[in-house]
């Protein structure tokens, strides 16, 4: 059996009181005396570390001494209640130094009883110094409260990519509780819309400790589509170890539907709801160069209604206007997926037939004269229309093309009208 050596004598309290003195925790031994004091008798290096006194500044004196005014009057009356019941102590204060600065200091006091009366000789008190940590955490809290009223939606993860934290702002715009993602991984916003290389890049990026900016295209929980414009920092410690992810949105829906709206109206007939005239040039360049590039067939067709001054004349804009309306709609649903439709202009209308040579045009715009004429108006009288074919050929221009089938139909109209020309 192995023997302990043991510390006797003066070699233990020399032991005992290089601890105490060599100790981070402030340390300071008083009398008894309530009615006087209790005065210091003894304070270790950690108590002048924190305070700024020395000794020589405090032996003899009371603690009272460390108070100021932010000092507690509860904290004073819970302390001199267990004092005089020769109770201990566990609180937290605020004390002053030396120089005046406030400190926060939770302290454990101990009484020190006679060993032949019982009495109370003596109070230790052991006080640590929390200050650092009460700021922390009062920043903390400032940081979590100004998260929580963020106006714009904040998403923490884990290394893993599992949630951890969401805002209130992230419920409001996603629809999604709390308690409904918590541990889930973001992908349960997905919409689809995005490439896989999209969230690769971002991947990517964030491992390589990186900041990733992006706009994300994701889906709230009742379904709807939500556009976010994305900043995702990863958190990294002292040790450059990746610890979090944390995702700063804001909602820019409403800003893309009317980016969206806008490029519409850019590009389609504000009667109609068809292409417009710029927006189907654009598509005719391209057609014609697919149609060099792969030498395929390209023809166009355009109609113009017949009489339609008349028709503004004798029964009004409001009546023409759904004319031109009832032919756009009634012309692209006769049409194939390939065609392209689109307002020329006034009453002309255009449209581009890829994959298609003259004659197959043709037929289709004799199709089409057919069904204009068979259509059903709320004008009295009937409506026709005059069209014109051509195909393209080499050398021809956006401009020599349309010039082209523009002539068609002028002679068709010259011919008697209600009729189809191809040139």
């Amino acid at each position: 059996m192995t023997t302990v050596p043991s510390i006797e004598g003066y070699e233990k309290l020399r032991l005992l009181e290089t601890a105490i003195e060599h100790s981070l925790n402030a340390v300071l031994v008083t009398d008894a005396d309530l009615d006087e004091g209790p005065r210091i008798l003894y304070v270790n290096r950690g108590f002048e570390r924190i305070t700024g006194y020395s000794r020589d500044d405090v032996l003899g004196k009371t603690p009272r001494m460390l108070q100021g005014p932010e000092t507690s009057e509860e904290f004073r009356h819970e302390l001199r209640a267990a004092l005089e019941q020769g109770h201990s102590y566990d609180g937290e204060t605020v004390n002053y130094t030396r120089e005046g600065r406030r400190y926060v200091v939770s302290l454990h006091i101990s009484p020190i009883y006679a060993d032949d009366t019982g009495a109370v000789t003596h109070f230790v008190s052991v006080q640590r110094d929390e200050t650092e940590d009460r700021e922390r955490d009062d920043q903390l809290r400032l940081l979590s409260t100004a998260l929580e009223v963020a106006g714009d939606p904040v998403l923490i993860t884990d290394p893993q990519g599992n949630i951890v934290y969401v805002n209130v702002a992230f419920e409001e715009q996603t629809g999604y509780s709390r308690n409904q993602v918590l541990g889930q991984n973001p992908r349960l916003f997905k919409s689809g819309q995005q490439e896989d290389a999209f969230y690769q890049e971002m991947w990517e990026t964030l491992k390589r400790g990186d900041t990733f900016r992006g706009e994300f295209v994701n889906r709230r929980h009742d379904g709807s589509l939500i556009h976010l414009e994305q900043t995702i920092n990863p958190v990294i410690n002292e040790r450059g170890q990746i610890t979090h992810y944390v995702a700063i949105g804001k909602d820019i829906t409403d800003r893309v539907r009317m980016e969206d709206e806008v490029r519409r109206l850019a590009h389609t007939d504000w009667l109609t709801g068809l292409a417009n005239r710029l927006s189907l040039g654009d598509t005719l360049e391209t057609e014609m160069e697919r149609s060099r590039r792969y030498g395929r067939p390209l023809s166009l067709i355009m109609f113009d209604i017949d009489h339609f001054k008349d028709f503004n004349d004798d029964y009004g804009h409001e009546t023409g206007d759904e004319v031109l309306k009832k032919l756009a709609d009634t012309v692209r649903k006769a049409l194939r997926e390939a065609d392209a439709l689109g307002r020329w202009g006034g009453e002309e209308f255009m449209v581009v037939v890829p994959e298609t040579p003259c004659k197959g045009a043709e037929a289709m715009a004799e199709k089409l004269r057919q069904t204009v004429a068979a259509m059903k108006t709320s004008c009295p009288i009937s409506v026709t229309a005059s069209f014109g074919v051509t195909d393209m050929r080499p050398g021809d221009t956006p401009k020599t093309f349309a010039r082209r089938v523009d002539e068609a139909m002028y002679q068709a109209k010259e011919a008697g009208r209600n009729r189809v020309v191809s040139l």
